[in-house]
């Protein structure tokens, strides 16, 4: 009996008085509350499904990254003991054979299954890189210097940029964004140098480098999908860890320069606090309110300690540490914890 028949029948029957348009009506009625029931109860269950899925993959990765952990520190003892006897061919073999392979292996892992593992494989690869290519230089009798660093670095960035292109893995972008910074760091110290006398020039880098951080962590969801929602959790990983580089290199840099930049310095805090509200960065904020208290003491102890005595400047600072506390609580409970949940 197909569809037509049925309603046909159902018609003839209403017609005759063996069925009620009440009858029809409670019977509908009691499919939708069967239909929600049985909907209602997968929901539950696939939730608490989906909580145990979330909790092995978070084991399965912890299991992956204390693995790598454990490969690389296997490596360092493994030509720290044996330097000598495993010869030249040894050591390229465990650093770069291991790094290539491991490289190779990340670029081929492409399933989103494979995600966690895949990063853990080009970490390993980015770990062992430098140390092989150092080997590979000092076999070669070539100096290690900043010149040499350049070409290192930058050979690396594009090598592990282009693995980026190629996967969009999130720690790829971790990965380059290193190696670039040892690239720029190099740069700074082969044209200015590392004495005294130029130290405030690496301060002003280490600023400006902390400002990149901060833009390249801002303008990251902008520029790249996420491709699941585990994606999209590993990518803001990424854009806090940024955030709290970007932060701490700019505050480090600032809080060694002195002289009137210390006036100038307590409205980088600020702008720091007013940021990780903006940002939602936990990171910022605790790094902002550290700094705070590391700048009170420092002028305190620069300016009023020889006027109104230590005790006194250490009640006084006591006092500006709790409120600095309280102001950092304040901030976390009110902006960025609600707003992250």
């Amino acid at each position: 009996m197909d569809k037509q028949q049925i309603i046909s029948l159902i018609e003839a029957q209403l017609a005759v008085g063996k069925i009620s348009k009440a009858d029809l009506l409670n019977l509908a009625n009691q499919e939708a509350v069967l239909s929600q029931t049985q909907s209602s109860t997968p929901t539950v269950n696939s939730s608490k499904f989906f909580v145990k899925e979330e909790s092995s993959k978070n084991l399965i990765r912890t299991f992956y990254f204390i693995g790598a952990v454990i490969a690389i520190v296997g490596v360092g003892i493994l030509i720290a003991q044996n330097w000598i006897e495993i010869g030249f061919a040894g050591r390229i073999l465990v650093t770069l054979g291991i790094s290539l392979v491991a490289y190779c292996a990340g670029l081929i892992l492409k399933s989103p299954e494979q995600r966690t593992i895949s990063q853990v494989m080009f970490l390993i690869a980015a770990l062992l890189a430098p140390l092989g290519s150092y080997v590979l230089l000092q076999e070669a009798s070539i100096d290690f210097g900043q010149t040499t660093q350049i070409t290192v670095a930058c050979i690396l960035s594009i090598i592990f940029g282009t693995a980026l292109f190629i996967s969009k893995k999130n720690i790829l972008l971790l990965i380059t964004i290193g190696f670039l910074t040892w690239a720029y760091y190099a740069i700074v110290m082969k044209i200015f140098g590392f004495n005294y006398y130029n130290f405030n020039s690496i301060k002003w880098a280490g600023m400006l480098l902390g400002v990149s951080y901060l833009f390249i962590g801002y303008g990251l969801k902008s520029v790249w999908a996420p491709v699941d929602a585990s994606d999209l959790n590993g990518k803001n990983i990424i854009q806090h860890l940024l955030y709290g580089f970007g932060t701490f290199a700019i505050l480090t840099a600032g809080i060694f320069i002195g002289g009137i930049f210390d006036l100038i310095f307590i409205a980088l805090i600020f702008a720091a606090f007013y940021g990780s509200v903006y940002l939602k960065s936990r990171a910022m904020l605790i790094l902002g309110a550290l700094f705070l208290m590391a700048h009170i003491i420092k002028l305190t102890s620069k300016y009023f300690v020889g006027s109104v005595g230590w005790p006194v400047a250490l009640i006084v600072i006591g006092f500006l540490v709790i409120a600095v506390g309280y102001m950092t609580f304040y901030l976390n409970k009110r902006f960025i914890s609600l707003k992250q949940g």
